[in-house]
């Protein structure tokens, strides 16, 4: 892969922090005026650098390239689980997919509290009873819009 050349930004980066120094040593006030616009001058040219850096990662790897599925497990809940979830949401939840894109909820499976199993189905259950909520309020607004024609 492609090494992005940063000495630019860092070298602004020293420089814009020598500045910052000085105007701390500053003892008059044109002194620290005259430093204060280098500095306004410095960062400008540090915004300019970084945005440049950013086009050059976007061609090595554009924005869009990094928008892969990201990994989920799916874990199935117990009898006990279950209806603890369908007593706190009234939704019956046989199993919940929880994202896991660096893996570590499956490398420590073993471990994993069984608590935020049923707290993990638990949310995804009050997601869905919202989403469903949400539907249904913008299907009547809906007919509401189409009685008033």
């Amino acid at each position: 892969m492609a090494k992005l050349d940063t000495t630019a930004i860092e070298n602004e980066k020293n420089a814009l922090k020598l500045l910052a120094d000085e105007v701390q040593k500053a003892t008059d006030d044109d002194t620290r005026e005259m430093l204060v616009a280098e500095i306004q001058k410095s960062a400008e040219k540090l915004e300019k650098l970084c945005a440049e850096l950013q086009a050059e990662a976007d061609k090595i790897a554009p924005p869009e390239a990094l928008d892969v599925p990201q990994a989920v497990v799916e874990v199935v809940l117990t009898k006990d689980q279950r209806q603890r979830v369908l007593e706190k949401t009234g939704i019956d939840v046989p199993s919940v997919r929880i994202p896991d894109p660096t893996a570590d909820l499956t490398k420590n499976m073993s471990i994993i509290q069984p608590e935020f199993i049923e707290e993990c189905a638990i949310k995804q259950a009050e997601n869905f009873k919202q989403l469903v909520a949400d539907a249904e309020e913008a299907a009547e607004d809906d007919t509401d819009d189409e009685d008033e024609k």
